[in-house]
């Protein structure tokens, strides 16, 4: 309608030997402006307009638990049970290294997966893929420093991730290596988003399965779009047995959200 106001005024202000067809366009333009601003302040409008944001907003929260649900039944088939579920997040929450991080101002968690939605989160490989008895029974847990330049996280490998019988395998170790890499990598780069570019894993020490592990990464340097990142697995004493070194590439575009 600002366009039709526009060429009704320059109208009026050219040709004055019509003053009555303009006079009627500009009130009939004007008069369309208020019914219109009448219809979108209308209760009916109104109403009409929550009612839709409502059904889309409860659309969205249905199917995130529909795929919450999905990926509790996908656990469950992997054999785990409910009190082996509690019985490992209650060893978890007693660990030293867990009361400590989470005694520690200067750090705070953060939920593991909480950047995936629906979809993305019951197809993911390490949210869904791998958890479950014997593999990664309980999400690990993720403590940043405050700049989030440093992140530790403790997780569980149980007996079924395995190359060599009771040996971790060195694919998994790469796997929870990138995901640690990422975590130091995303929060530095544009938009929160990056690719990994390059990987290098040095394996210093088999990891045996059915323990729980510290994994730690830190960001080295940033370089616009390039993310430098390293990230090491320990056991509970503290020693290193798998150590990676990583370059993250941002996107010159914009990627969508994570999620659906």
């Amino acid at each position: 309608m600002m366009f039709s106001r526009l060429v009704v005024q320059t109208a009026a202000g050219i040709n004055r030997r019509f003053p009555r067809a303009v006079l009627q366009a500009r009130f009939f333009t004007q008069q369309h402006q208020k019914q219109a601003r009448s219809r979108l302040l209308s209760p009916f409008f109104i109403s009409t307009t929550s009612a839709i944001v409502a059904t889309g907003l409860t659309f969205a929260v249905m199917s995130t638990q529909h795929h919450d649900d999905l990926l509790e039944q996908k656990i469950a088939l992997n054999g785990t049970a409910d009190h082996e579920v509690e019985e490992a997040t209650k060893y978890l929450n007693n660990m030293t290294i867990v009361k400590e991080a989470r005694s520690n101002k200067n750090m705070f968690e953060i939920e593991a997966y909480s950047h995936l939605n629906g979809s993305a989160k019951l197809h993911s490989l390490t949210a869904s893929t791998l958890r479950g008895k014997g593999k990664v029974i309980v999400a690990p847990v993720i403590f940043y420093n405050k700049s989030m330049t440093e992140v530790t996280i403790v997780c569980h490998l149980g007996t079924e991730l395995c190359g060599h019988d009771g040996i971790i395998h060195g694919g998994m170790l790469a796997t929870l290596l990138d995901e640690v890499l990422a975590c130091v990598a995303f929060p530095a780069l544009p938009n929160n988003i990056g690719f990994t570019a390059n990987l290098n894993i040095d394996y210093r020490k088999p990891v045996k399965s059915d323990q729980w592990v510290v994994m730690r990464g830190q960001l080295d340097r940033l370089e616009g779009r390039k993310a430098y990142v390293e990230a090491w697995i320990e056991d509970l004493e503290g020693t290193k047995m798998t150590e990676a070194k990583s370059l993250y590439v941002a996107p010159k575009s914009i990627i969508p959200k994570i999620g659906s």
